[in-house]
């Protein structure tokens, strides 16, 4: 299972949010390129970064700082505020080695075959889950199909690797949604799940592996102390 650290982006500072709310913005005494290179030397060849400004403003905002992320030698996995397919192709222009796109692949029926088209593997759809629905828009909007549904959907259209955030766990440290994870891993469509949200121990990465997650995310987890990333490696396998 491979493990992705987590930066998220706020004002050029690394930020954890609870639940997604911007007014519980937590920032950390570290810079973007310290905590990557730090992530680097570890032994993580995988990095995720989220442009939380991108999200709420619905365009990127710090796509500048994509190429020196990229010189340290990390996949960069980098979403927030994607919502054209132009914002898409400056992204893996700029570094990204793969775009998350979240609200995006909902404005229409015909998108996510268009996004395919045009980027295949390049992209990581995002769905969000909350209250057993697909959230959208920064997480501020609901949509009316859950998310087993919305993944057997795209996978139509040609995308196999999802990554799937419970709402109600980001940022809370309380463990992953598990239940979440089972009911799509199980729904009979053929995907590949990435973990994200409430992950706090290395217990919770064992049973994320276990149920068949392929990756996860971890962020405030490393920041704060919970989880020792060495340790996380050891557990999880070389990423």
């Amino acid at each position: 299972m491979k493990i992705y650290p987590a930066i998220d982006l706020q004002d050029g500072k690394v930020c954890r949010l609870l639940k997604g709310d911007f007014k519980s913005s937590v920032t950390y005494p570290i810079e973007p390129m310290e905590a990557a290179n730090s992530f680097a030397r570890m032994g993580f060849s995988h990095l995720h970064v989220v442009d939380l400004d991108g999200a709420r403003q619905g365009a990127p905002v710090h796509l500048g700082l994509l190429p020196r992320l990229a010189s340290t030698g990390l996949s960069i996995r980098f979403g927030g505020g994607l919502r054209t397919l132009e914002d898409i192709e400056l992204a893996l222009r700029s570094g990204a080695s793969m775009a998350m796109v979240g609200s995006l692949l909902f404005t229409s029926p015909d998108m996510p075959e268009r996004i395919f088209r045009s980027f295949g593997d390049s992209i990581i759809p995002v769905v969000d889950s909350r209250d057993g629905f697909v959230a959208h828009s920064g997480w501020r909007s609901l949509s009316v199909i859950s998310p087993a549904k919305a993944i057997e959907v795209l996978s139509r259209h040609g995308f196999r690797d999802f990554l799937v955030t419970s709402t109600e766990r980001d940022g809370t440290l309380l463990g992953p949604d598990l239940g979440l994870y089972r009911s799509i891993l199980r729904s009979g469509t053929f995907c590949s799940i990435t973990a994200a949200g409430g992950i706090s121990s290395l217990a919770d990465l064992i049973m994320l592996r276990e149920i068949g997650c392929s990756g996860c995310v971890i962020g405030k987890a490393f920041y704060e102390g919970t989880i020792d990333p060495v340790k996380a490696l050891e557990v999880t396998g070389p990423c």
